[in-house]
């Protein structure tokens, strides 16, 4: 197998390290602000930090798309991680002085920095990578993504109990991991500015300007929700997962928040199968057999009895389905938009991903509210509609299906 271009490996090392450092940042606040504020407004907290950390996404990333074409992308990218070393930097003074408001604050600078991060990592790797090792090269950065996340949200945890709740020390954790990030990041080839003349938007209209640009490329359209879906589907398992684990398993809230590990992990093992078996083209065939495995893991996860190995099979097939499914969908946009436009492109798809995550939050709130719904049963519902989804995409690109067929038909004969 032919070895990646040494400039991937300084991204994959600064997207592990930056991704990790905000999972361990962001539960850190949330455990910290429960600790002062009382368990009893424990939803409140974790309402008002996910808002803190979503919103930028939101807002921000209309100008981060246009940046990401005007600058270089490995300059934006020095200059991101500087500024998540000052943020938290800057955290382990919050914490030491106990001030509540500056946190929520740098939470939301937390969550704006890696917007703007966001099209440049995305958008500098096909400018670092031939086209024939795209797929692997969205697969190890997906794979790791969901790694740090693992070693995020474990490390989290046993910080906080290795340091006896001195938040302020487990901090400091964080801001050696920042500056390892930034350290990095100066190991990027320096890329030249796509479109030096871009106009930099601050404002979402300039989304749905991009939006409106490619309405006309139904595969690119079909890529775009696709990974929004992706996103949807993963951010309801989290959040769903935690009350699964309470009424299945009879678990605690926090051993219940560990049944997301299986799922990510499955997400990382499922990109990097997805890139062998894509090899050195974008294969979108691969997409609806992930959408299969959607469907199945689900309605597993309401089937099955309260047995915690079966369940966490349950939970590992749905994450590597989710890995299956997404990575073609990363590397298709990548592949797809054209140079110049490419970081507006990539910023738009994060964009709608984000509103698919607010979906996600909106989902859960009616099942588990409005609806009466148990957690089993909130999963059987997101496989129906996951189901509706498919059926009506395969309907209208019966190429995909097609291909994903034919590859089955050489799986099952080989």
């Amino acid at each position: 197998m032919p070895k990646l271009p040494a400039g991937l490996s300084a991204l994959n090392a600064t997207q592990f390290l930056g991704a990790m450092n905000d999972n361990i940042l962001k539960l850190l606040i949330i455990f910290f602000l429960i600790q002062t504020q009382g368990s009893d407004r424990a939803g409140i907290v974790t309402a008002t930090t996910g808002a803190a950390f979503v919103l930028p996404f939101l807002f921000f990333s209309a100008p981060a798309g246009g940046l990401a074409d005007r600058f270089s992308k490995s300059r934006i990218t020095v200059l991101v991680k500087a500024a998540e070393v000052l943020i938290t930097g800057f955290a382990v003074l919050a914490f030491s002085l106990r001030l509540e408001s500056a946190l929520y604050l740098l939470l939301f600078l937390m969550a704006a920095q890696s917007a703007f991060f966001a099209p440049a990592k995305y958008g500098i790797i096909p400018e670092l990578a031939p086209r024939h090792q795209l797929s692997r090269a969205n697969g190890l950065i997906e794979a790791f993504t969901f790694l740090a996340i693992i070693f995020g949200t474990s490390l989290a945890s046993a910080l906080t109990q290795a340091t006896a709740n001195r938040f302020w020390l487990t901090a400091c954790f964080c801001l050696a991991v920042s500056t390892a990030g930034f350290v990095c990041s100066l190991g990027l080839p320096t890329v030249a500015a796509v479109a030096p003349q871009r106009r930099i938007r601050l404002f979402p209209t300039e989304i749905i300007r991009t939006l409106c640009q490619v309405r006309h490329d139904r595969w690119m359209l079909l890529a775009l929700t696709g990974l929004a879906w992706f996103w949807l589907v993963g951010a309801f398992a989290q959040l769903n997962l935690i009350g699964y684990g309470i009424q299945r398993l009879g678990l605690s809230e926090v051993h219940s928040n560990y049944l997301f590990l299986a799922s990510a992990l499955g997400i990382a093992a499922g990109a990097l199968l997805a890139a062998h078996i894509s090899g050195r083209r974008v294969e979108l065939g691969i997409v609806p057999l992930g959408a299969v495995g959607l469907v199945v893991a689900p309605l597993l996860l309401h089937l099955l009895p309260p047995n915690l190995p079966l369940v966490v099979g349950a939970i590992v097939l749905f994450g590597l389905s989710a890995g299956i499914f997404s990575l073609p969908l990363q590397t298709f946009i990548q592949l797809r938009a054209r140079s110049d436009l490419r970081g507006e492109i990539l910023a738009a798809s994060s964009f709608v991903n984000w509103l698919g995550i607010l979906l996600a939050a909106v989902l859960t709130f009616l099942f588990s509210g409005p609806l009466k719904l148990t957690a089993a049963q909130g999963f059987s519902l997101l496989a129906l509609l996951t189901l509706l989804a498919s059926a009506v995409t395969l309907h209208g690109f019966p190429a995909m299906a097609g291909r994903s067929r034919q590859l089955l038909r050489n799986w099952l004969a080989g």
